[in-house]
């Protein structure tokens, strides 16, 4: 029975039947490869070792290519498996940190605000007084968002027994005191969620996978 094609079918058919042809032509047949070889006076054991030598070599270069390419593969799985670690340590030790930072700013805000009522108190103090709350008035200012501690001006005051006899000093001294303590507990614990983030940072080999992924060298200091 005779077949009959599309004529889009045809066009693929020809296509197909001249890609065939170029490949026929371009290789040489076995046969051929031993009728020039009789026609050079070649023995055919010796056409036979040259075409088992010629294949092996072919056999060899498909391996290399392929292991090359199991080689790429594996090596582009190896950098997508450290991303992912090195993001996933990464974000967990920076989100420490930036957690810490704001805590500390946090407290530091809070000691901040206990500013107004001390600046009440040195406009009611004697002159005496006034001096010495003066001094940890200017800590309080000079130590905002820094680790200057207001610790030994607080101290000095404290020591006099005329500002333990009043309450109301004594108790803006107790809080300003507290709100210190907890300024310096909080920068410890940013220091050792800095600490860690470094540690984690400069660790191989997630020290290769950080610039690509954003992260910085170090935490900032404090």
């Amino acid at each position: 029975m005779d077949k009959r094609f599309e004529q889009e079918e045809a066009q693929e058919v020809i296509r197909e039947a001249v890609r065939l042809q170029q490949e026929y032509e371009e290789g040489v047949s076995q046969q051929v490869l031993e009728q020039s070889a009789a026609e050079l006076g070649i023995e055919p054991e010796r056409l036979r070792e040259a075409v088992r030598r010629v294949e092996q070599e072919r056999e060899r270069r498909a391996r290399i290519r392929r292991n090359t390419l199991i080689a790429l593969g594996v090596a582009a799985l190896l950098m997508v498996l450290n991303l992912l670690y090195s993001h996933f340590a990464l974000n967990s030790a920076w989100a420490e940190v930036q957690m810490r930072k704001a805590q500390v700013e946090n407290v530091i805000q809070r000691r901040q605000e206990l500013i107004p009522r001390l600046e009440s108190l040195v406009q009611q103090a004697n002159a005496a007084q006034r001096k010495q709350l003066q001094q940890v008035l200017d800590a309080l200012r000079q130590s905002d968002h820094s680790a200057q501690s207001v610790r030994p001006a607080l101290e000095h005051l404290l020591a006099d027994p005329a500002f333990r006899s009043d309450r109301f000093t004594l108790a803006l001294m107790y809080e300003i005191t507290g709100a210190e303590n907890r300024i310096a507990v909080e920068r410890k614990r940013y220091a050792e969620a800095a600490a860690r983030y470094n540690r984690i940072a400069s660790r191989f080999p997630i020290v290769l996978a950080r610039p690509l992924l954003g992260y910085p060298a170090q935490a900032p200091r404090l």
